[in-house]
């Protein structure tokens, strides 16, 4: 039988979670991990290994390069394949490691290799990968370690550039990238090509260009895309292909030498304003709205909206990304980020939440949704999201709007036609469907309510895919083991939906949180975030940790309320 933690418990862990966060912020604002082991990424370190072989072309022994190569060896798993601490195998960063160290090191690196491509045909190979532009990134690499010929690729169509509205709608966040990529693809078949082809890649070459210099030069030329080494190193390769723009691969390469850790790693790219978002939003139920410590962090979130347009995607400013004040646009983390700076003091006067919110609304979905950074996305991975929407309109509703609202009324219209024949809601940006359905779920009840009958499907949903132990995982498979992500989204939810703090699926899901929370009153993370959709993800404390101490924090205040959680 599940016990339920008693009163002093909770009280208890939300103050050591908070505690715990608190010791994760830096001088700057920003709420961090702790241990840089944690957040080595061999994707990132395989890609940054083949721009920098490819731009540079070193003649002798390259010692980053070298120190690169030992640190993928190194961490090469048993089975052969590689992915980031805490991730099951992954086709891509076994693929694209694999390839890189046949580039850079192929009589060194022989055994891993060869380890490598055993393990990436137990997985499947690209063919297994849900996502086909990922696959076919994966030939690419291929290509560049001369395993595949690259006449045998699909033809990346460079003149979809000269289309700026679709082409946008269609790629989204992956315009300069495709734009690299195709780049380079032109200039190494240029010799193949009839007359016709030629001439329309001369028309589509400028304005192909175009789209990656804008991006290069809104980061101040400095070499970085997005101060992530995985697009920085997309775009290098593709640029330094084609040929055209030496300035651009000169600089990137010099950003990724800079970005690598001592060891010859690199990491997943820097997700301050994420982690900070997080954070700030479990602080701030906690109680902690008036704490001095997050003056820094409110300090640091002004600092970091983004006040000029970016041109390339056709977003409007006023957004935040994951990062730095250069970071791409973010739907996610502009709704989280507008909200937390309205409940801090003198939020309601805050001009960086008004240029927040007027963004969301400028980035609607016609239909009503927001994808990720350009409006009216193809659906995919960054097109239309429930979970997305759910918090834009949460934003709104923060911000003052009412329920018949018009942003809020197609919203929610939308998000009651997404709900899956389950109930079920999905997030593009984590695994499963726990983090879409509770998300959802607390906008639906701030909306048409608790009874609404896609409110209470939801709800159904999560009392479905509860596990034994008290604890979600992502509602696939019940029998595999909850995590304190999916535990903390499901919790709150519930408790939004005014579910009794003292019902069996409640304190089993509280008792759960509470036993997980480590000595220092942080909580580990699982793979559950996704940086690329179903092909490469990572766990994250800080994420875990803000989401726990959130849904603590709910419980303690729907416990202390004489009416519950209603």
């Amino acid at each position: 039988m599940v016990t339920s933690p008693s009163t002093d418990r909770i009280d208890a862990a939300v103050v050591a979670g908070a505690e715990a966060l608190f010791a994760r912020r830096r001088p700057d604002g920003v709420f961090a991990p702790g241990a840089a082991e944690d957040r080595f990424s061999p994707a990132n370190t395989a890609l940054a290994l083949i721009a920098l072989h490819l731009a540079d072309k070193p003649e002798e022994a390259d010692p980053l390069l070298t120190r690169g190569v030992d640190r993928l060896v190194a961490a090469q798993r048993d089975s052969g394949g590689w992915a980031m601490r805490g991730v099951p195998d992954e086709v891509l960063t076994t693929a694209v490691v694999t390839d890189a160290l046949d580039l850079v090191a192929p009589r060194r690196a022989a055994d891993a290799v060869r380890a490598g491509r055993q393990r990436l045909a137990g997985l499947g190979g690209p063919e297994a990968l849900p996502e086909p532009v990922m696959a076919g990134l994966i030939r690419q690499f291929g290509v560049l370690a001369g395993r595949l010929d690259e006449a045998a690729l699909p033809r990346l169509p460079l003149e979809l550039l000269l289309l700026r509205g679709p082409a946008r709608r269609l790629l989204s966040l992956r315009m300069p990238i495709l734009a690299s990529m195709a780049l380079g693809q032109a200039t190494v078949r240029r010799g193949t090509q009839g007359l016709v082809r030629r001439r329309l890649n001369a028309l589509a070459r400028p304005a192909a260009l175009g789209v990656v210099r804008e991006a290069y030069e809104r980061e101040g030329a400095s070499g970085a895309f997005s101060t992530d080494p995985w697009l920085t190193g997309l775009i290098c390769v593709g640029t330094t292909r084609s040929g055209l723009a030496p300035d651009i691969v000169r600089n990137a390469a010099a950003w990724l030498r800079a970005a690598a850790d001592e060891d010859g790693g690199w990491e997943l790219m820097p997700l301050d304003v994420t982690w900070s978002s997080f954070a700030a939003s479990a602080l701030l139920e906690a109680g902690y709205a008036e704490d001095p410590r997050l003056r820094a962090t409110r300090a640091m979130f002004h600092g970091r909206q983004q006040n000029t347009p970016f041109a390339a995607l056709g977003c409007p400013p006023g957004y935040w990304g994951f990062s730095s004040a250069h970071s791409w646009p973010m739907a996610l983390e502009t709704a989280e980020i507008s909200s937390v700076l309205l409940r801090l003091p003198g939020g309601g006067g805050d001009p960086h939440v008004r240029r927040g919110i007027d963004w969301l609304t400028r980035t609607q979905d016609s239909a009503g949704s927001w994808s990720l950074a350009v409006r009216n996305s193809k659906p995919g991975g960054f097109g239309p999201c429930p979970q997305m929407t759910a918090k834009a309109v949460r934003a709104l509703l923060d911000h003052g709007a009412g329920t018949a609202d018009r942003r809020v009324v197609k919203a929610v219209r939308w998000l009651i036609a997404q709900q899956r024949a389950d109930g079920a809601y999905e997030a593009l940006w984590y695994r499963g469907r726990t983090a879409g359905t509770s998300v959802v779920l607390e906008t639906l009840c701030r909306t048409v309510g608790a009874g609404h009958p896609a409110a209470v499907r939801a709800a159904a949903w999560l009392l479905r895919t509860q596990t034994d132990d008290g604890s979600w995982g992502g509602g696939e498979d019940a029998s595999a083991p909850g995590t304190v992500e999916d535990t903390a989204w499901a919790l709150y939810a519930l408790l939004a939906a005014g579910h009794d703090p003292g019902s069996r699926p409640v304190t089993s899901a509280a008792r759960h949180l509470t036993d997980a929370q480590r000595p220092d009153g942080g909580w580990a993370g699982s793979p559950v975030n996704e940086y690329i959709r179903f092909c490469y993800r990572y766990a994250d404390d800080v994420i875990a940790s803000g989401l726990a101490l959130r849904a603590l924090a709910r419980l303690r205040t729907a416990t202390a309320s004489p009416e519950g959680s209603a």
